[in-house]
């Protein structure tokens, strides 16, 4: 257009006939088709693809020029992050979905065995007593459990529970061996604490890492416990560089060599819990899980009839 604007000026400008000027305009005329025809064949595709992406996301856009394959670029690196979360969605719920079926199937045994209970003391008039002791020990066991699909579900939205802090984690297990008194007395299994001075200061959370603690030393005594036998549990606090190490030793059946690989699984039970009632194969797990949201470590060594160690590497607060 704007050549055409020249040429007609020039023409009404030099002397001469004007009517050599319709020769150029046809010609400029022709040269603008020709560019409108070429720039509709370019952009004409890219953007009727542009307009059936809302139906379909795997619209091949077919680009052209430079601008297009930048645009397209663009938006195939976001479908590839969007299809990527909505993965990690779907396998979260799934994963979701599993943890709850499988808690809802361990809930019914303590269930049936209180109804178990209740059935005989109607039939056979037994000491009510021994009853409601008997239930009180399966009511702990239904509460355990709710506070660790409690936990789990807590668990996804970590940060928002989280609150880092400098603790003494002398004083932390002292209060949850207090805690603990009865159990230990009522099991046979006592612990013995053993430390290198009378502060550990470390980083962490203090709730989470006592979830985490109280889980280990409760599988310590409860893998421990024999009948007509005493059993310790050893606990030692020391430091290394510039880490404190919090290690947890029992005197239990310990775990098989090939079970080793996969305690910290979901529901993995192993050959220890088809043996105890009750194993859910949730604690360890939980366990893990929390040592990897606080940035601790946490290492499991394991001899058969020898025992279970849990080492757990916290970063020391210098």
């Amino acid at each position: 257009m704007l050549n055409t604007a020249v040429m007609i000026l020039f023409f009404n400008v030099a002397p001469g006939t004007r009517k050599e000027v319709f020769y150029p305009l046809m010609l400029s005329g022709f040269f603008m088709i020709v560019l409108l025809i070429s720039e509709w064949v370019k952009y004409y595709s890219f953007n009727h693809s542009l307009q059936r992406m809302s139906c379909n996301l795997n619209e091949d856009l077919r680009p052209i020029t430079e601008e297009q394959k930048a645009i397209n670029r663009i938006m195939t690196t976001a479908y590839e992050i969007y299809t990527s979360e909505v993965s990690q969605i779907k396998a979260k719920n799934k994963n979701k979905s599993y943890f709850i079926s499988q808690w809802i199937h361990n809930l019914k045994t303590p269930i049936s065995v209180i109804d178990l209970i209740a059935q005989k003391c109607r039939l056979e008039d037994k000491d009510p007593y021994e009853a409601i002791e008997n239930i009180t020990q399966e009511n702990k066991k239904l509460n355990s459990s709710l506070e660790q699909v409690l936990t789990i579900i807590r668990l996804d939205d970590f940060e928002k529970d989280y609150e880092p802090q400098c603790i003494d984690l002398v004083q932390s297990i002292k209060k949850l061996l207090n805690d603990r008194k009865k159990q230990f007395i009522y099991s046979g299994v006592f612990p013995e604490l053993k430390c290198e001075t009378d502060e550990m200061l470390v980083l962490t959370d203090e709730k989470w890492n006592m979830h985490m603690l109280e889980q280990i030393i409760s599988n310590a005594i409860k893998y421990s416990t024999e009948e007509g036998k005493t059993k310790k549990i050893y606990i030692d606090i020391s430091h290394n560089m510039d880490n404190t190490l919090l290690t947890i030793r029992d005197e239990g059946i310990g775990i098989p060599s090939y079970d080793m690989d996969r305690i910290f699984e979901p529901f993995f039970t192993g050959e220890n819990g088809r043996k105890y009632r009750g194993t859910t194969g949730i604690g360890l797990y939980v366990c893990s899980e929390i040592a990897k949201k606080l940035g601790h470590e946490i290492i499991a060594k394991s001899k058969l009839t020898m025992g279970t160690e849990f080492t757990i590497k916290y970063i020391t607060k210098l």
